[in-house]
């Protein structure tokens, strides 16, 4: 029991063990759908004793019902495990690709003795493994599997390089040896001793164009099947494009009991919460704001990460966990607008690089001393590199040389020039071919948004609140990858693509262009005004003043005291001058000191 209690956070309404021949199974359940104990899992199927623990939620479970039903299935349950247990029996591992949902489980099937374990297509919910001397161990966060005797407890050297490089560990790595994530779309098969990964699924190359209408549809339907819950449903509202658009499906498909939630920090230079009421009021949705203290203590910093297993790489994680507490009091699911931005291009600066990769190029012919200039001029390189090094310099928080520039000789070893994580950005870049900008949209979804969906399923779950993501539905998700890049970034003008040649990116984005074109097109006739001109925000926590204020000082005495565990991998004299250096007040700067305070946290509470 000692495993399933460190996920009690996520699954407060039941907790249960099941041990049979050749598997042990517990589960902590967050009830949803088809609430009583008749649905609390490990959930088995008398016939067969095939026998499931499982995370998430089959959307589509009452269709696949019928089905099953129509083939002679008889259920005892309402739930969507039994549905999932009932389809595995029928069809074995070609049903996963009928099931519409987030999930992460481990069914067990004596008539084999083979446990598989399967990821949903996106990476919505996480499950991580180990392979031990005992068996193989796998939970819904790394805490769980720590307190298995035989797993290791020891940081991995190469996950702390990529998360101080990407906000993650990428692909299979995690930031404990011996733990691996199961890869999104994936499954493990283990049998014999043996286990066995493959990709279950990947997404459809080149579907037949969809238009607005199509594209409003496929979005309308994602919502509507993501409403269905048993328990009461919310909805976070930052007044943004992404948010507004769920909150105009909401309110078309008359859900009046679905509330809206806002965070509003205090004392900030900007309020997202005026546009949030806006569009609340235009859709007459309930609508409650949230007051989300400034900055973070210590104390709440170690409980998070605690709670994740995980260092905090984007400084709004406390913004979200304050914001999902208050959502957690009167309800379980709560709607939430990740994955616009990676689908369709809300990341201007980085989805431009394209632009400024063709301009290096063209400079390259020029006189030595003209390139410097202009290199200069426009925050090039100072030599000409491929798209994906570029890539690799303008995604990295911390890039190479500031690594090896505070590195230890031993953390400097182990780094071998970051070979490892330069392995896997090169697999994925030439695993998707096509054009630079089709690149960089493969990498954003095959890894940097399974980061961030795990983030919100981390952060949210901490609370037991479930986050369902409307936008990172699989068929959406197709369709919007072989959208061509003008449907999702384009010039605002002639004149304005003449103007931001001769300007840094930093000065132009979402000025001379605009970002996620299809959705504006989409919905341009129904939201208001001021939401489709709104340029992106995030959580209004700017780091370069925290970072150079008095609210990091606890935080930098973590880093630099005679306990520090940082120093494993960063030189503790080096680190006190990078820390110290006179420079400009920056955000670039706060969040790497940002990073670095939650890595210290996160090395101190699992690896002291």
């Amino acid at each position: 029991m000692g495993c399933i209690r460190r996920l009690s956070h996520r699954g407060p309404d039941a907790l249960n063990v099941q041990i049979g021949r050749g598997f042990a199974f517990a589960h902590a359940r967050l009830s949803i759908i088809d609430l009583g104990p008749q649905s609390d899992q490990p959930f088995s199927d008398e016939a067969t004793g095939v026998t499931v623990t499982y995370n998430g939620e089959i959307f589509n479970y009452r269709e696949l019902r019928k089905q099953l039903c129509q083939l002679g299935h008889r259920f005892r349950t309402k739930s969507d495990t039994e549905v999932l247990v009932r389809a595995y029996i029928e069809w074995e591992l070609n049903g996963l690709n009928r099931l519409d949902g987030m999930f992460a489980f481990g069914l067990y099937d004596p008539r084999n003795r083979m446990t598989i374990l399967v990821r949903d297509r996106v990476g919505i919910k996480p499950l991580y493994f180990a392979d031990l001397s005992d068996g193989v161990a796998f939970a819904s966060q790394p805490s769980a599997l720590l307190q298995w005797p035989s797993c290791p407890r020891r940081p991995d050297p190469i996950g702390v390089s990529s998360f101080l490089s990407c906000r993650a560990a990428l692909g299979q790595k995690t930031l404990f040896s011996g733990i691996k994530k199961l890869e999104p779309g994936c499954l493990a098969v283990i049998s014999g001793g043996r286990v066995t990964v493959r990709r279950w699924w990947t997404w459809d190359r080149n579907p037949a164009p969809v238009d607005s209408r199509e594209l409003t549809s496929l979005i309308s339907s994602a919502v509507e099947r993501q409403l269905v819950a048993d328990a009461p449903v919310a909805m976070l509202l930052s007044g943004g494009l992404d948010s507004s658009i769920l909150a105009y499906e909401v309110a078309k498909q008359a859900s009046p009991g679905v509330v809206c939630f806002t965070g509003s920090v205090r004392g900030r230079d900007y309020d997202e919460a005026p546009y949030a009421s806006l569009v609340a009021e235009t859709f007459r949705l309930p609508h409650r704001i949230v007051a989300i203290p400034p900055d973070p203590s210590v104390d709440l910093v170690k409980k998070i990460v605690m709670l994740r297993s995980h260092p905090m790489g984007m400084h709004n994680e406390v913004a979200m966990y304050h914001l999902a507490r208050s959502v957690a009091e009167d309800h379980k699911v709560v709607l939430t607008g990740e994955g616009a931005d990676e689908l369709f291009a809300g990341y201007g600066k980085i989805f431009r690089l394209p632009f400024d990769h063709q301009r290096s190029q063209i400079i390259r012919h020029l006189p030595p001393r003209l390139q410097r200039f202009i290199r200069g001029s426009l925050g090039l390189p100072q030599r000409g590199v491929s798209a994906l090094d570029l890539f690799l310099e303008r995604y990295s928080y911390f890039p190479l040389p500031l690594k090896e520039q505070l590195a230890t000789a031993q953390w400097l070893g182990d780094l071998d020039g970051d070979a490892a994580l330069r392995e896997h950005f090169g697999l994925l870049w030439n695993e998707c071919g096509g054009t630079v900008f089709d690149r960089v949209s493969h990498f954003f979804v095959r890894s940097h948004l399974p980061a961030l969906l795990e983030m919100v399923d981390n952060t949210t779950m901490a609370v037991g609140l479930e986050a369902r993501v409307p936008f990172v539905d699989h068929a959406l998700t197709s369709v919007a990858l072989n959208m061509p890049a003008r449907a999702r970034l384009k010039w605002n003008s002639t004149a304005a693509f003449l103007s931001a040649a001769v300007q840094p990116i930093s000065l132009f984005s979402e000025r001379a262009d605009t970002s996620k074109v299809a959705l504006r097109e989409a919905y341009g006739h129904v939201l208001p005004a001021a939401i489709l001109k709104r340029r992106k925000l995030g959580f209004p926590v700017p780091l370069g003043q925290w970072a150079a204020g008095t609210a990091s000082a606890p935080f930098r005495r973590l880093l630099l005291d005679s306990n520090s565990a940082i120093v494993s991998y960063l030189d503790g004299s080096r680190l006190r001058s990078w820390l110290g250096a006179n420079r400009p007040i920056s955000d670039d700067f706060g969040k790497q000191v940002w990073m670095l305070c939650n890595l210290e946290i996160f090395l101190r509470e699992h690896f002291a």
